[in-house]
């Protein structure tokens, strides 16, 4: 066996461990947000079932007097490239979270023209799992990030609702992504914790589930809220700050890996096994969903000149629980 090389699992981005409160009110309230320890305030504007809760001035005055634009999340329905420009220039943001639908083309142009924009699309869970995968596969390298978020029936608001959604499909959903993932939606004091050991979602937000009966954020939950949910992250995250050490021994062990990070890991780990001489490798991504395996085939598929070729392993090497991958010998050797 080759001896232990140390790999350490990168910060999903911007978003890692974040929490970020929504719909504020006043520069009072944006004021109290940050002290209680909130990352990210979201203000809705150009909505298409809401009603805004302070207008583009009143928001942008917020921002400057707080010298928060690197914390400050336009959230809105917009679907126009300039025209969301437009807003993000005038509220002095760079980061936008885009809660509607939008054409391919426009998401191009805003990333190509401005490609330092931190773009968070919205995926509301009312759809099939099978939809909803086929979404993250299309936008995925557009933009930043996702938001999962909640559907009512009652209102048609997607975001906003006080609901919760099915946390089977979001926990499947985050496995498959290769971004990182906001999860929202009903959330509160009472079930953030849950939330995030059960979904394991990159990051949080709320709206509703820190307001009092007069639609006001209240300290006394917002405290509660960024408890909860820095305990939870701590939890969830706690075997993270150190190196993680991996044997290169031909046998690469991914069960404990998101998606997201697998790519930096098994390019690294692959190219180590080649330096080594190694040029049989066994990847054990689990049977589960099938999204780790995705990821990992995709990957390969990308790799022609360091892979010879992969298939599914036999019965006896894991079945579909694992793939044995054939490198190429490095050029020279």
């Amino acid at each position: 066996m080759g001896t232990l090389y140390q790999f350490e699992v990168n910060g999903m981005s911007f978003l890692k461990n974040s929490i970020q409160i929504a719909g504020i009110k006043s520069l009072s309230e944006a004021k109290m947000l940050l002290d209680c320890g909130v990352d990210f305030l979201g203000f809705p504007l150009k909505l298409a079932v809401h009603r805004e809760d302070i207008p583009p001035e009143t928001v942008a005055e917020i921002i400057r007097n707080l010298r928060i634009a690197d914390r400050s999340v336009l959230i809105t329905y917009l679907d126009n490239a300039d025209e969301i420009f437009g807003l993000m220039d005038f509220l002095d943001v760079s980061i936008v979270q885009i809660h509607g639908s939008i054409a391919m083309p426009e998401l191009v142009k805003l990333k190509k023209q401005r490609p330092e924009l931190r773009i968070i699309k919205s995926l509301i869970v009312k759809t099939s799992l099978t939809e909803l995968t086929a979404e993250i596969e299309r936008f995925s390298s557009r933009i930043d990030g996702f938001i999962l978020d909640s559907f009512d029936p009652k209102t048609g608001a997607s975001g906003a609702t006080g609901k919760t959604h099915d946390w089977n499909i979001s926990r499947q959903l985050i496995e498959f992504s290769p971004k990182p993932v906001i999860l929202a939606g009903g959330l509160n004091v009472k079930n953030v914790r849950k939330a995030i050991v059960d979904v394991r979602p990159a990051a949080v937000d709320a709206h509703t589930g820190v307001e009092d009966s007069d639609g006001n954020k209240e300290r006394r939950l917002v405290e509660k809220f960024v408890t909860e949910a820095r305990n939870a992250f701590n939890l969830v995250n706690s075997d993270e700050e150190n190196p993680v050490e991996i044997p290169i021994d031909g046998t690469l062990d991914l069960h404990t890996f998101q998606p997201h990070e697998v790519k930096e890991l098994l390019t690294d780990y692959l190219a180590e096994c080649r330096r080594r001489g190694i040029f049989q490798v066994r990847i054990i991504h689990g049977k589960g969903t099938g999204a780790l395996r995705e990821t990992v085939h995709r990957l390969l598929e990308k790799m022609p000149s360091e892979v010879d070729s992969y298939q599914i392993s036999g019965e006896m090497g894991g079945g579909w629980g694992a793939t044995v991958v054939r490198l190429n010998q490095i050029v020279g050797e």
